[in-house]
């Protein structure tokens, strides 16, 4: 490979990369390259389904009540003004939120936004589904359309090939970016840079240094990056923050479908950990991001959930609860789908014999129907003094056979550590900005705290890395133009 030059290189053509390249050529840049380590394009924006907005036209056309202002108070409350937290980070993408919308509807993108599409139930309908058949990446088809504008637009994508080393001149500014491809090095001349290469989930170390948590049961369902930017833009200069966070959820079934994590997160299921107790109120489910954390504390950091009989019957009569699993076909084959787990070997107990379910789980027997007896009582009589699991909730554990899921938690993403101010930019250890060094994306931290504010903001860890995006895509243009 020869070497080239560009106005700016980006370095990731995932859910940040893609829409920071098109925006940059949208506000005046004459040339982008865009970097990629894999053989293809996307990253972990094709496994999403939607991305958080407010003030979006969709929303206003609904009559929609979601105006940015409260929700950037309300997310920064529930955040608790952490020191984690930038707050002009958090205003920044979710003012740019609804305008990234209408940027997407230009270019054929279909939405669905309601009641039906929240999360929880006290939210502001602000998750914005992409119209489509499948239950999980449809975002795939927003990364097609925008490949194929960054090859109109005359981005070049060059994939299988790495960034290297941030080039800096005299004032410590961007000059250019070394690349690796083939196993050839090469040079870019650049005036600046932007990194968008993801989350660190591939990386074992960086996961055990920031979350003392990790466990090896931890499952995900991401491409596993291995963090390689945040060691780039340490060596150009940038500081990282000394924590990152981890989003994760329950869910994380061992079963050979994976679908089935819908299953252990139905609220009128009872939640036990090995030892055979009840730990909290089922229910809670609906913030599985923050209910993880419970599982987390349980011994060997797995839980079971159960049901009856008649519950299996119910979800495949009625369907899933919402807000617990909003996508999805309808369920009708369930019983049929636990009964192949225990066929072939997965996680799934189906009997109607308390002591045989206990002793699958390696709960003492005794324990366990005594958790169980109390937890029917609680349902006879309307009323969890434990947990206060909502009553309509409630319902007893009395017809076989029983279902026993075995679930844990789910990796979603890292967030961070890579820091950043408000216009995207990497700034070093005095808080002053790296002439010419952006960072999109999540691998950029300051706009949520230790967990996911799932209650306000679902969807925002693509909306994040969109939005960031774009910022950055305006400001890297803004910036070559006064060089």
């Amino acid at each position: 490979m020869k070497n080239l030059e560009a106005d700016i290189v980006i370095i990731g053509a995932g859910g940040a990369g893609l829409p920071a390249a098109v925006t940059a050529v949208e506000n005046g840049a004459k040339s982008v390259i865009v970097l990629e380590k894999r053989k293809t394009v996307g990253g972990n924006a094709v496994f999403a389904n939607g991305i958080f907005a407010c003030e979006s036209l969709i929303q206003r056309r609904a009559m929609i009540d979601a105006p940015k202002d409260e929700i950037y108070k309300k997310a920064l409350a529930w955040h608790r003004y952490s020191s984690r937290l930038n707050p002009r980070i958090l205003r920044a993408y979710i003012n740019k939120s609804g305008d990234t919308i209408q940027w997407l509807m230009k270019r054929g993108v279909e939405f669905e936004v309601g009641a039906q599409w929240r999360l929880n139930y006290h939210q502001n309908p602000c998750w914005h589904v992409i119209k489509g058949n499948t239950p999980l990446g449809r975002f795939a088809s927003v990364v097609k359309s925008l490949t194929s504008e960054c090859r109109d637009k005359g981005i070049q994508i060059l994939l299988e090939t790495t960034g290297k080393k941030v080039v800096r001149g005299p004032q410590g500014e961007v000059t250019g970016i070394v690349a690796v491809q083939d196993g050839q090095e090469f040079e870019i001349k650049t005036k600046s840079v932007i990194i968008t290469t993801g989350g660190f989930m591939g990386n074992k170390e960086l996961l055990n240094k920031f979350f003392p948590f990790y466990d090896e049961s931890f499952g995900g369902l991401v491409v596993p990056h291995d963090g390689d930017g945040i060691k780039l833009a340490a060596e150009a200069g940038g500081a990282l923050d000394d924590v990152a966070t981890l989003v994760r959820e329950t869910g994380r079934t061992f079963t050979k479908d994976p679908s089935l994590g819908q299953a252990a997160r139905q609220p009128f299921a009872i939640w036990v950990n090995k030892k055979g107790r009840r730990f909290l109120d089922e229910a809670a489910a609906e913030q599985s991001q923050i209910c993880s954390n419970a599982v987390i504390r349980q011994p060997g950091k797995i839980a079971y959930a159960i049901y009856d009989g008649q519950m299996i019957e119910e979800i495949m009569e009625k369907g899933w609860v919402l807000p617990h699993a909003p996508i999805g076909p309808m369920p009708t084959d369930l019983k049929e789908k636990l009964e192949k787990e225990v066929a072939s070997g997965g996680e799934v107990k189906i009997s109607d014999n308390w002591a045989e379910i206990a002793e699958w789980i390696g709960a003492d027997p005794n324990v366990l129907k005594n958790t169980i007896n109390e937890y029917n009582y609680f349902c006879d009589h309307g009323y969890d003094e434990d947990f206060v699991k909502e009553r309509r909730f409630l319902m007893p554990l009395r017809k076989g056979p029983f279902y026993v899921i075995k679930f844990g938690v789910l990796l979603i993403e890292t967030i961070g550590p890579v820091r950043i101010d408000h216009h995207m930019e990497i700034i070093d250890k005095n808080d002053d900005p790296v002439p010419g060094l952006y960072a999109a994306g999540v691998i950029s931290g300051g706009w949520l705290s230790d967990d996911y504010c799932g209650e306000y903001l679902f969807g925002s860890a693509l909306s994040y890395s969109m939005n960031s995006g774009r910022i950055a895509g305006e400001n890297a243009s803004l910036y070559i133009k006064g060089k």
